[in-house]
């Protein structure tokens, strides 16, 4: 049993489930404010419309004693089995409770008709609306008193609370029931609205692992325009750096496949030698080339491994520098390493004639720094000065110049400049331009170089945001690295 447990699996969100619960959490949230005002504010317009009834009640009530005595009071007395008949046909049906009473006194109150479930004595208030406890129930009355007649309309509290109940209860379904379908539409609208992002998924789904050509769905959706433009760019970088590695590496097949053949002839040829009585010499001949052509595959790998580490490095623009004083050793340091190597492999090295114009008690110059480490400054220095003591010729020195640059008025303060100069044979403006591809030699097969030189100096360039440059000198070739200061702030 495997005793390391994996790591759980990433819990899956879901985006279409995030919108759809975002826009409903709103909505719940924007009606519930909506609904809450809308139940106060129907509440009130409820209370004030059953108040109305009352008052309407009251007058009607009045108006129809009133035909019942055309004369005063006192000289006609009311019919009052007659009101008491129009109070139930006209008020009763109503759901109004009501009372008519004669105010003979200031103290007497004589009621004269009642519905049947009215309070007793509701005409004895004060005139307008108010509230009564009779029977243990509580009522909402309005007391209208015109002259000498008085009349009370009365409302159950409780059946009005009911009544405020059921409408509360239909405004809320009906809110429930909208909400719902709001939902189901929001659901619908947001399955929809990511369709395209469902077609993209789709379209990288069917996709084989080897295709790199640009995606199509989502282009036509401003909102993934920049998604599908940052993907087809890393399918373009893909595409780009799986050609490269393909060159890189049919290069590189191509490039150790000569030295290698070499070798076996030169083996064989010293076999067969040796095979015949007297040969000595050829066989030593055959087995130096062959040492020669080791020689020449080991630095043919060593420049290629060097090469691969500058391509494959991933360090963060800004992360390594190198002050000015370090740029001095490290052209010093690659001088010396490079007559070395000069010496080691042909037995003599042209002088090496230095010009470092910065002066060193330079403000400017001693604040200065590049974003290149010193090793790989050294490096790119070094294959310059390689390529330049191996085309040199006549007896004036390799030029090697480290100079100051003043800035363009922008961002960059300055510029750090190493120009090599040789008096070889030179190369034209084309053959500069094409210099410095891997495994590019003018004359195929005729010099003792690898042909990555070149590319390394420019690869760790460009890794400090510098270049490289090559041009005709008449004669020979000028190499111009260069690469932008960063100032350092002063103490």
């Amino acid at each position: 049993m495997n005793g390391s447990s994996g790591s759980p699996a990433p819990r899956m969100k879901s985006l279409r489930r995030r919108l759809v619960l975002g826009l409903a959490l709103a909505t719940c949230l924007l009606w519930a404010a909506v609904g809450w005002w809308r139940v106060g504010v129907l509440q009130g317009e409820l209370e004030a419309m059953l108040d109305e009834r009352l008052v309407a009640s009251a007058r009607m009530v009045a108006s129809i004693v009133h035909q019942f005595q055309p004369a005063p009071v006192p000289a006609a007395p009311l019919d009052e089995a007659a009101v008491q008949q129009q109070l139930h046909s006209v008020i009763a049906r109503d759901g109004v409770a009501c009372e008519v009473s004669l105010v003979r006194s200031e103290v007497e109150v004589l009621p004269i008709a009642r519905t049947g479930d009215a309070p007793a004595h509701s005409t004895l208030g004060a005139p307008g609306f108010g509230t009564i406890t009779k029977g243990g129930k509580a009522w909402r009355t309005y007391v209208l008193q015109d002259g000498e007649l008085r009349v009370a309309t009365s409302d159950r509290l409780d059946l009005r609370a009911q009544l405020t109940q059921s409408a509360m209860r239909s405004l809320v379904l009906t809110f429930t029931v909208a909400l719902a379908g709001v939902w189901l539409l929001v659901w619908l609208l947001v399955t929809r609205g990511l369709g395209p992002l469902a077609r993209l998924q789709q379209e990288l789904r069917q996709r084989q692992p080897q295709a790199t050509e640009p995606v199509r769905a989502g282009q036509d959706v401003r909102e993934l325009r920049p998604l599908v433009d940052s993907l087809n760019a890393l399918l373009a970088r893909a595409r780009s750096a799986i050609e490269h590695e393909r060159r890189w590496t049919a290069d590189a097949a191509h490039e150790l496949r000569t030295p290698l053949t070499a070798i076996k002839t030169q083996v064989q040829v010293a076999q067969l030698a040796l095979a015949t009585p007297g040969r000595d010499a050829v066989a030593h001949e055959a087995l130096d080339a062959a040492l020669q052509g080791i020689a020449h595959m080991h630095g043919t790998l060593e420049q290629l491994l060097q090469l691969a580490r500058v391509e494959g490095a991933a360090t963060p623009e800004g992360e390594h520098s190198t002050p000015a004083a370090a740029i001095a050793q490290a052209l010093e340091r690659a001088v010396q390493q490079s007559r070395q190597r000069a010496l080691h492999e042909r037995g003599s090295a042209p002088a090496v004639q230095v010009h470092c114009r910065p002066p060193a008690q330079d403000p400017a110059w001693q604040r200065a720094s590049i974003a290149v480490p010193a090793a790989l400054l050294a490096s790119a220095i070094g294959n310059l000065l390689d390529n330049a003591l191996r085309h040199h010729a006549g007896d004036a020195p390799v030029e090697c110049a480290l100079a100051l640059l003043p800035g363009n008025g922008g961002d960059v303060p300055g510029f750090v400049e190493i120009t090599v100069r040789d008096h070889g044979p030179g190369l034209t403006e084309d053959e500069c331009a094409q210099a410095t591809r891997r495994f590019w030699r003018k004359g195929a097969g005729s010099s003792t170089g690898s042909g990555l030189g070149l590319t390394i100096a420019r690869r760790i360039a460009e890794s400090g945001d510098g270049s490289l440059q090559l041009a005709p000198a008449q004669p020979g070739l000028q190499a111009r690295l260069r690469w932008p200061l960063r100032q350092h702030p002063t103490p």
